[in-house]
């Protein structure tokens, strides 16, 4: 009888990758998440499920990618295409075993995969423990003691601020019935535990998802919600609603003018290769 807590061996320490299919009229088929990892590593699967990791119900991938680790697999990574950059992918969930979170790093993870499927990678959702990674690797700048600049770029979905203060995490929000705009970012605040995405050029224009101009789609100020890791570790909701600068409307002025005064720097630092 098999142990369904035996880790799946790589001998060659190569990981597999699953890919999405299509046919011959150009449907495109993607991988179930839950089902795939629970087929094929149940160890994973429940795992995921006792550390209530969040995976998006029915959610799908076009590429899943094993983490190895002496040539056993102890996590996964998976990825997504994006409308935003045809030439870029993004990661949607990156889980390793509790025990081996000391021995995996994303940035290791980032390049394998860029190499890989040779595409710039984005990150959906970042917690705050993955943006203080990229920091530890020289992938983000902080300024400020607060606010972060990021190598590789950011990728969520646009909500009112009204919404976002609401208080609901990320994980218990109902997106049912609502059309969804992402937004893509370098800019982190390590103190709300957010993505934020400022206004292409008007600086006072904050997303409203009942107002929505498409073709300025870039042109909206917004902020992430918050996930249920970072409140749990961070109190980032209770750090958002006690936020003088979010409470009185200049929250988005004072976190462009950091970038402003910062301009300079934050281009040269980014075209270092």
């Amino acid at each position: 009888m098999v142990n369904p807590n035996k880790k799946v061996k790589r001998p060659n320490g190569l990981g597999n990758v699953y890919n999405y299919r299509s046919d011959d009229e150009g449907n495109i088929f993607t991988l179930p998440i839950l089902d795939l990892i629970k087929e094929n590593y149940i160890y994973l699967y429940r795992a995921v499920m006792e550390e209530d990791y969040y995976i998006a119900p029915n959610d799908s991938c076009f590429f899943y990618k094993d983490v190895v680790y002496d040539n056993e697999v102890v996590g996964f990574t998976t990825f997504k295409n994006t409308a935003i950059n045809k030439d870029a992918l993004v990661m949607q969930y990156f889980y390793v075993l509790p025990e081996y979170r000391d021995k995996i790093f994303l940035t290791e993870e980032i390049d394998e995969a860029s190499v890989l499927f040779e595409s710039s990678i984005f990150i959906e959702y970042p917690t705050r423990d993955m943006a203080e990674s990229l920091i530890k690797h020289r992938l983000a700048r902080v300024f400020e003691d607060r606010y972060l600049i990021s190598r590789i770029p950011f990728l969520v979905p646009m909500f009112s601020l009204d919404e976002v203060l609401k208080g609901i995490v990320r994980e218990e929000y109902d997106t049912t019935d609502l059309k969804c705009y992402n937004k893509m970012s370098l800019v982190y605040d390590l103190d709300l535990c957010a993505v934020v995405g400022l206004a292409s050029t008007d600086v006072d224009n904050d997303f409203d998802q009942d107002n929505v101009d498409e073709e300025q789609i870039n042109n909206y100020n917004n902020i992430s919600l918050a996930l249920r890791e970072d409140n749990e570790k961070y109190n980032c909701i209770q750090r958002r609603a006690e936020d003088p600068s979010l409470k009185d409307g200049t929250y988005f002025k004072k976190v462009r003018k950091v970038m402003d005064d910062n301009e300079e720097v934050i281009q040269n630092w980014l075209s270092l290769i």
